[in-house]
C-alpha cells in the first residue's frame, strides 16, 4: 500500500519499498496486474526487442540493471552467453534465485554500486530508472559505463517528454527533457546513439507514444579506462 503522505527519498526508501513488494504481490507491482502468465509473456516480447538491437547476442555477455524477480531475465540468460542481473532488492534476487536460471550471476547494489571484475558488452535496463530520483542517475551511469567493454553498448527505457517531471513514491514516473536527456549522457561519459521522445507531458491516463522506447548509449573514448583492449577488466 502507497501512503498519501509518502515521498521519495532515493535509495534507501526504493530498497525498503521493492524488498515489501517482493513479499506482496511482486508480478502485480512489476506489471500491474497479478497474472504469472502476463509477467512470463511480457518479459519475452520485451527480451526479443532487446535482442533486435544486439546482433550476435549468443556470444555476448550482458548485465540487466533492475532485475526484479525476473520477468525479462528468464529470457536473457538463456539468449546471451552469460548474464548478471542486478537489483536494489535483496527481496526479489531471492525470488529470482528460486527460479535457478541457468548462466546467471546474481547481484545486489546498494543503487549505484556495482562488485569490481565485470565487463560486460550490454547493460540493459527497462521500466527501472524511471522510477528512482533524477538526480540519482548519474551515479548509475557511470556505474554502467564502468562496466561496458570499449565496444559495448547500454541500452535502456527512460521517459523523454517535453516537459520535465519527477517521481513522488517507488513506482511513479521521472521524465527527462531531450536536453535533460543529453546533458546526461555527455556528464556520464555517454554518446547518444539511438534516441526517441513523446511530445508533450506526460500523464498516466495518456502516456507518450514513445515512453516505453529503448535508447542506446556508447561509452565516449576517455583517457583512462577500466578495461583493456580486448575489453577485460584492466589490473590495478
Amino acid at each position: 500500500m502507497i501512503e498519501s503522505s509518502e515521498k521519495h527519498e532515493g535509495f534507501a526508501y526504493s530498497r525498503a519499498r521493492w524488498d515489501w513488494a517482493s513479499s506482496a504481490d511482486h508480478a502485480y507491482w512489476i506489471t500491474g496486474t497479478s497474472s504469472v502468465d502476463h509477467f512470463d509473456r511480457s518479459g519475452w516480447a520485451d527480451a526479443c526487442n532487446l535482442a533486435t538491437l544486439c546482433p550476435g547476442y549468443r556470444d555476448q555477455t550482458i548485465l540487466e540493471w533492475g532485475s526484479g524477480s525476473g520477468r525479462v531475465t528468464q529470457y536473457l540468460c538463456r539468449m546471451f552467453r552469460r548474464t548478471h542481473a542486478v537489483d536494489i532488492s535483496s527481496g526479489m534476487l531471492g525470488l529470482l534465485a528460486q527460479r535457478g536460471f541457468p548462466d546467471l550471476s546474481l547481484h545486489h547494489t546498494d543503487g549505484a554500486e556495482l562488485p569490481p571484475g565485470i565487463a560486460v558488452d550490454v547493460v540493459y535496463s527497462y521500466i527501472c530508472w524511471m522510477h528512482n530520483r533524477k538526480e540519482d542517475l548519474p551515479a548509475i551511469m557511470r556505474a554502467c559505463r564502468a562496466v561496458l567493454k570499449p565496444t559495448g553498448k547500454l541500452v535502456f527505457q527512460l521517459p523523454v517528454y517535453d516537459e520535465p517531471r519527477s517521481p513522488r513514491t517507488f513506482i511513479d514516473t521521472a521524465c527527462w527533457t531531450p536536453r535533460e536527456f543529453l546533458e546526461l549522457a555527455e556528464e556520464t561519459g555517454f554518446a547518444v546513439t539511438r534516441m526517441t521522445a513523446s511530445v508533450g507531458a506526460f500523464a498516466p491516463e495518456s502516456m507518450g507514444a514513445n515512453h516505453f522506447d529503448l535508447h542506446e548509449w556508447r561509452p565516449r573514448p576517455c583517457a583512462s579506462s577500466n578495461h583493456d583492449a580486448n575489453g577485460r577488466p584492466a589490473s590495478i
